[in-house]
């Protein structure tokens, strides 16, 4: 399963990076494959179960970090057949040869 996070804590000004950041460490701590981009980190989980505790300890995170509200965009690519982030980047790029 492949996932987009955007998180966004309000009420922390208009630089957002260092809240970015801590979300990215809470990534790296968990082993999940991430890619993070201007507008949002993808990242690939094994399923909704395991999402759902890697969410839980992102909001936690920027709770911790001093943002009074968090609010999150996700998008969620789900296959039966399974897929990678880095399947998806080839595919487009050999179309574009």
């Amino acid at each position: 399963m492949i996932v987009e996070i955007s998180a966004v804590p309000i009420g922390v000004g208009e630089s957002l990076s260092s809240f970015v950041a801590r979300v990215i460490e809470v990534l790296k701590e968990e082993g999940v494959n991430y890619s993070l981009g201007p507008m949002g980190t993808s990242f690939e989980v094994e399923n909704f179960g395991r999402l759902a505790e890697i969410l839980e300890k992102v909001d936690r995170a920027l709770f911790e970090a001093g943002s009074p509200r968090n609010y999150y965009v996700i998008k969620i690519d789900n296959r039966a057949k399974g897929g990678r982030m880095a399947d998806k980047v080839k595919a487009v790029e050999e179309k574009l040869k």
